[in-house]
């Protein structure tokens, strides 16, 4: 996919600074060049009265820095290579103008003075993920028309070859090497400028010998969805993705040309003499590119020097080319620095057509469908071996399903008969069973009526012993009732010993009057008090002998009131404990009870479950109603078969839980009793479910109707 645009050279100018021998002219130095770099124009002076004005893209002073010179003139070329156009920053000038220092200083001491090659390879590495896109560099130069590798400086005379079709240029044998980060870099540019051809001339200490070409390979992918597919045939259809891997290949050229020189100026001697003449003939050829492109010229002579067909595609070709020409200030070096301006103002008109080319990463391509073919393969083949495998797996099972099933034949015809006996033998202990069950209901009835009895004494005597603490209660209160009262006479009785001191007191005072009043002769008085004292004593001795009598009365209540109390805590306790045999006796009755229900219930369970079907004519009038039972749970079985359908009713068989296990296998066991279930049950696989169960299961119940619903299905079968 390509797309095309017109693009024109764009072409810088750059003045040099002076150097030492200029500066050492001082004021005698004369100039020939007036920069305008607002108007982006320069003056060349033909002399003091005349000179020439000429028009550029950029025009860069003496103190212009490096950075500058790659933001104006080569990073918009980077960014279009990094979009996937090809992209050429080519250096012109006479020898000794900085041709080298703008394009391939590196900076090492001074990373500001770092140069285009540089500067331009980190701007990439930032711009770019190594993970998915790859940058990979070649170093060349063009010495005596024979193109040698930097990298690799073994690598001499590499070919130059076209392709027919789309002109691109191509140096099969060129050492390609893969960049991992800045360091590097600048590590390969430092191995192709110690390789570089240079030499000590009077224009220049190191004046480059050699066109250097520093070619660098970007390629970055992208997908786009593309409206077919490809298909690849095999037994499955199966079609790749609609996302094709797509790349955008692209390439930088930075071209460090070698300067051009007189031989009278540079003082070349000897082998220098051979390496300027190559040089002037290969810029010599270059202009004349240059200037048939500008006059828009049928013929251009591309052919006519091996740097001509290395830069085809940077002018008049697919590229975006800037180009940077190099002059010096001296008057001395003027038709030099004429002959450059020249070449950068024909240069300026070139147009060039850039195009974009966008290729299906094929290499890719291939690698995802190989792999992919090799993943089908491998899975084809493990698919193969399982089913291979299962197949001789589940031959080996009908195999021993067919002997199990032969075995289990021969030994249900035993054990029908065994049945047969047992039932006979089922039959009679039903019969017992059922006498034993009457006895242990009389029994029962007996016992319930004695609890019933025991209830209602154990209630009387909870009555009791309310009433009985209800009486203590009564003589608790009546007790201090009467030591109420023995206080209250024990006050009185203390009053009236009081009031007997204050009458002996009275009395004494009495018989002092009685013996002073016979003292006095008072007869009579005497009479009188002894008569008053008389009184007062008997009266005084009758309430003590009445108090006496009370308090004895008094103690005697006391004393039997204490005895009750004794006598009735007594019986208290008596009740309690006669009322805790009692309810441990009720207890005991009820757990009793609850025994021979669980064992009547076992009992009914065993009969119903090995007499179901044996046609007791005792046993059928005993247990109507299980019969009902059963056939009302298998009219339950059969509406759960139709609700949940037997595939799922099979899967249960499988359950990892012993309860759900074993109700499965009953309803299988059921179902497999009615003939018309029978045949399903076959041809759903019921009767491997059952083997199956039959052999991994240690319960005996499932072993019990396990074996049931295979006779079943057995007999069936026959």
């Amino acid at each position: 996919m390509c797309f095309s645009d017109l693009c024109r050279v764009r072409v810088a100018l750059r003045i040099r600074p002076k150097n030492t021998d200029e500066l050492a002219q001082g004021a005698d130095f004369d100039t020939c060049v007036e920069l305008q770099p607002e108007c982006k124009k320069l003056k060349l002076k033909k002399n003091n009265w005349a000179s020439e004005s000429y028009q550029f893209d950029e025009i860069f002073g003496e103190n212009s820095s490096q950075k500058r010179i790659y933001e104006v003139v080569a990073k918009p070329v980077v960014e279009s290579v990094l979009e996937g156009y090809n992209g050429t920053v080519m250096a012109y000038g006479q020898t000794g103008t900085g041709k080298t220092y703008t394009v391939g200083q590196l900076g090492k001491e001074d990373p500001s003075e770092r140069g285009i090659m540089v500067r331009a390879l980190e701007h990439i590495l930032s711009s770019m993920s190594l993970e998915t896109d790859s940058v990979a560099v070649s170093y060349l130069q063009l010495y005596l028309e024979s193109v040698q590798d930097l990298l690799a400086p073994e690598k001499t005379n590499i070919p130059i070859v076209e392709d027919p079709k789309t002109g691109e240029v191509s140096l099969p044998g060129a050492a390609i090497v893969e960049i991992k980060d800045l360091e590097h870099v600048c590590q390969l540019l430092q191995i192709g400028e110690t390789n570089r051809h240079a030499a000590n001339t009077k224009m220049n200490t190191e004046s480059s010998r050699s066109h250097a070409i520093l070619i660098i390979h970007l390629q970055r992918s992208l997908k786009i969805k593309e409206e077919t597919t490809v298909s690849i045939p095999s037994d499955t259809e199966h079609t790749l993705p609609g996302d094709l891997p797509l790349v955008l290949k692209s390439k930088l050229l930075i071209v460090d040309l070698a300067g051009s020189e007189r031989i009278d100026k540079s003082g070349s001697e000897g082998h220098m003499i051979e390496e300027a003449k190559f040089i002037n003939l290969s810029l010599s050829s270059l202009g004349k590119c240059i200037n048939a492109l500008a006059e828009n010229s049928s013929h251009i002579p591309t052919r006519d020097s091996k740097l001509t067909r290395m830069l085809r595609d940077s002018f008049g070709g697919t590229a975006r080319t800037s180009l940077v020409v190099t002059i010096g200030p001296s008057a001395r070096h003027h038709s030099e620095t004429s002959s450059t301006v020249l070449f950068g103002q024909r240069a300026m008109k070139v147009v060039n057509t850039i195009r974009l080319k966008e290729e299906v990463d094929y290499e890719t391509l291939y690698k995802n469908v190989e792999n992919e073919v090799d993943h089908l393969t491998s899975e084809m083949e493990r698919q193969q071996k399982l089913r291979h495998r299962e197949k001789m797996q589940l031959e080996k099972r009908l195999k021993e399903s067919e002997t199990f099933l032969n075995d289990l034949k021969m030994i249900s015809s035993v054990q029908i008969e065994n049945l047969e006996k047992e039932k006979h033998q089922f039959e009679y202990a039903v019969k017992r069973l059922m006498q034993e069950l009457e006895e242990k209901e009389g029994r029962n009835n007996v016992l319930s009526e004695k609890i019933v009895h025991l209830e209602t004494s154990l209630n009387e005597k909870k009555q009791q012993q309310l009433e009985s603490f209800s009486t203590t209660q009564i003589l608790a209160e009546t007790t201090k009732t009467y030591e109420k009262k023995m206080g209250e006479l024990l006050r009185e009785l203390e009053e009236e010993r009081s009031r007997s001191a204050s009458m002996k007191g009275h009395f004494n005072v009495l018989e002092q009057q009685l013996s002073d009043a016979r003292s006095s002769a008072q007869e009579n008085m005497a009479r009188e008090l002894k008569r008053e004292l008389s009184k007062i004593t008997q009266t005084f001795t009758s309430q003590v002998h009445s108090l006496e009598e009370k308090i004895s009365q008094l103690v005697s209540e006391k004393e039997l009131i204490y005895g009750e109390l004794k006598s009735t805590q007594a019986k208290v306790q008596d009740e309690a404990s006669h009322r805790q045999s009692l309810e441990a006796e009720v207890l005991r009755l009820k757990r009793s009870k609850t025994d021979n229900c669980v064992e009547e219930s076992k009992t009914l369970c065993g009969m119903v479950r090995s007499g179901s079907g044996l046609g007791s004519e005792a046993f059928m009038h005993k247990s109507g109603n299980l019969k009902e039972t059963l056939a009302s749970q298998r009219g339950t079985i059969s509406k759960i078969f139709e609700e949940v359908g037997l595939p799922n009713v099979l899967a249960l068989l499988k359950s990892e839980e012993l309860e759900v296990q074993i109700h499965a296998v009953k309803v299988v066991a059921n179902l497999a009793a009615e003939d018309i279930n029978q045949e399903k049950i076959v041809e759903e696989g019921g009767l491997d479910a059952l083997l199956s169960l039959l052999e991994t299961s240690e319960n005996t119940t499932i072993h019990r109707a396990t074996a049931g619903a295979i006779a079943n299905l057995a007999m069936n079968g026959t």
